[in-house]
């Protein structure tokens, strides 16, 4: 995976760029105080945008990327735990962290002690998106671009008219 830091402030300061989540429609996720928003869904090129709100010190469960992940922090810090070698290492994406990649990736995605909002764009050449996985990493559910494109039917049907 390729990862490409940005910085949150400018030059001219310590100005901080936050997105503002005041308009979105969230819905609950798979796990307590993570929320999500589909943006686009396309059947035909097995494709997802979404955002995802995670409230602060609150996490995913362990999932295994089957699609290529476009990652964008836009606001808080990522915290990526990966089981390595029987041990677990923790990666911080900051805010404004860019990364692409994540195929069989299997880890744990969740924020800091601030609430965080990441943009992830999902590419795969199966209709997996990724899979979500027990405790002990055996597949519990594979969630699918037909999964990810019935849910934006029903969460937010005003943006699949035409879709």
């Amino acid at each position: 995976m390729s990862t490409l830091p940005r910085s949150a402030g400018t030059s001219a300061g310590n100005a901080r760029f936050a997105y503002d989540t005041s308009g979105v429609e969230w819905h609950e996720f798979f796990t307590p105080g993570t929320f999500y928003r589909i943006l686009n869904v396309d059947c035909a090129r097995r494709s997802a945008d979404m955002l995802v709100r995670f409230d602060a010190d609150s996490q995913c469960m362990y999932h295994r990327h089957a699609a290529r992940t476009t990652t964008l922090v836009l606001e808080g810090e990522l915290r990526v735990r990966e089981q390595v070698d029987g041990g677990e290492v923790v990666r911080v994406k900051p805010a404004g962290s860019y990364s692409i990649g994540g195929e069989a990736e299997v880890h744990i995605e969740g924020s800091g002690a601030e609430q965080a909002v990441i943009f992830f764009s999902m590419h795969s050449d199966t209709d997996v998106i990724y899979e979500l996985l027990n405790e002990d990493l055996s597949l519990r559910r594979a969630v699918t671009v037909a999964d990810f494109d019935r849910d934006w039917r029903e969460h937010w049907p005003q943006d699949t008219a035409g879709a």
